[in-house]
């Protein structure tokens, strides 16, 4: 079965075809660029920087379908991709490491021997990526979503205490992330563009 050359014109639409020589180009191509994201966002878990990178691209390979050239560049894709995948292992080591099920984290801060330097290294470093994230949005949708995604408050909740329905909380969340979305793609291109 004859199966084209990968190439600039034609690795998306193979790697939608599920080709892996189109992995291979896309490894080749944006793995520097792929990298060094993930290396200065994992800097406090530098031994977790080519698990993530397996996982980008198992995310990259499970997802080809859900680019969509006219909305970005497609490094810009896998930059995003790449950011979102490297603060999840950031929040799955601040968890592994200091929490247990159940456990609360004044009692995880209240062990013996509880190394809070390297607490707060990774506490600051997913706050300040979550705080530039929100960087774009009015004071009210900032608050809107520090609550939602970072306090893990419920819908209810918030819509009570800032005498907003739910609705409009939703409408708030919806365009928020479509402006987060937007500049953090923009803001990929330029750096990397």
């Amino acid at each position: 079965m004859y199966k084209p050359k990968i190439n600039e014109k034609n690795y998306v639409e193979r790697l939608r075809a599920k080709d892996e020589r189109a992995l291979e180009f896309i490894i080749e191509r944006y793995g520097g660029l792929l990298y060094s994201i993930i290396r200065k966002k994992l800097n406090l878990i530098p031994d977790k920087v080519d698990e993530c990178f397996d996982d980008v691209l198992l995310k990259v390979w499970e997802h080809a379908d859900d680019y969509d050239e006219k909305k970005c560049e497609f490094k810009g894709w896998l930059a995003a991709i790449a950011r979102y995948q490297a603060i999840d292992y950031l929040r799955k080591a601040k968890r592994e490491e200091f929490g247990k099920p159940g456990e609360s984290l004044e009692d995880i801060v209240n062990e013996p021997g509880f190394d809070d330097e390297r607490f707060r290294a990774i506490e600051e470093s997913i706050d300040d990526e979550f705080e530039q994230l929100l960087s774009c949005l009015s004071p009210e949708d900032r608050e809107i979503f520090r609550r939602i995604y970072k306090h893990n408050e419920s819908m209810d909740e918030i819509s009570r205490d800032m005498n907003i329905s739910k609705d409009q909380l939703y409408n708030h969340t919806s365009r928020g992330k479509r402006k987060i979305k937007k500049k953090f793609l923009l803001s990929k291109e330029r750096t990397y563009g």
